[in-house]
C-alpha cells in the first residue's frame, strides 16, 4: 500500500467494474464517504495556497490592477475600434466633423474608464471571496459526529415530511 494515496478517477472506475471479492468491502468504505470528503484534501491545499498568496507582500490588489490594467485597456480599445469601424456604422468620410470625432474619442475614454472601474471592482470582489474562503475551517467540515448526523436526519425529515404524507 503506498504511503500517499491520491484520488484517481480511473482507479475508482476500475474498482467499480472489477469482479474481485474485495469489492464489497471497498464499496462499504466508499459509501461512508461523501463527495465532500473526497474534495477535502483539494480544498485544504487550495486554502493553504491562498494563505501563502495572502501573506505575500507583492501580491496585492493594487499590483494586480497595475499589471492587468494595460492589457484590459488595450482589449477595450481594440473592441471599441473594431465595433466602430464596421462598414454599416461608418459614415462617409466627408460627413465626419471635428465635433463628432471629438465626441467619439470622449465616449471611448469614458467607456475605458468605466471598464477599468469594473475591473477594479472585480478584483476587490475576488479578494473578498478569497478572504471569506480563508475564514472557513476546512478541517471541521470532514468531522461528522453522531449529533450532527441526527440533526441532518431531523432536517431532512422535516423538509420531506410534506412530500410523503
Amino acid at each position: 500500500m503506498p504511503l500517499i494515496k491520491r484520488f484517481n478517477a480511473s482507479d475508482e472506475y476500475s474498482r467499480l467494474l472489477s469482479t474481485s471479492q474485495n469489492r464489497d468491502k471497498e464499496q462499504s468504505n466508499t459509501e461512508q464517504e461523501t463527495p465532500l470528503h473526497s474534495a477535502l484534501p483539494l480544498l485544504e491545499e487550495t486554502q493553504a495556497t491562498f494563505q501563502r498568496l495572502r501573506r505575500d507582500s507583492d501580491f496585492t490588489q493594487t499590483n494586480i490592477f497595475r499589471f492587468t490594467a494595460p492589457f484590459f485597456t488595450f482589449a477595450c480599445v481594440l473592441a471599441s475600434v473594431a465595433t466602430a469601424l464596421r462598414k454599416d456604422m461608418m459614415p462617409s468620410p466627408s460627413a465626419v466633423s471635428l465635433v463628432e470625432l471629438s465626441l467619439g474619442v470622449f465616449v471611448l475614454l469614458v467607456g475605458v474608464l468605466v471598464a477599468l472601474a469594473i475591473l477594479r471592482a472585480i478584483i476587490w470582489g475576488g479578494a473578498v471571496v478569497i478572504d471569506g474562503f480563508l475564514l472557513v475551517d476546512i478541517g471541521s467540515l470532514g468531522v461528522t459526529s453522531q449529533e450532527n448526523r441526527i440533526s441532518k436526519l431531523n432536517q431532512r425529515s422535516i423538509l420531506f415530511s410534506g412530500l410523503f404524507s
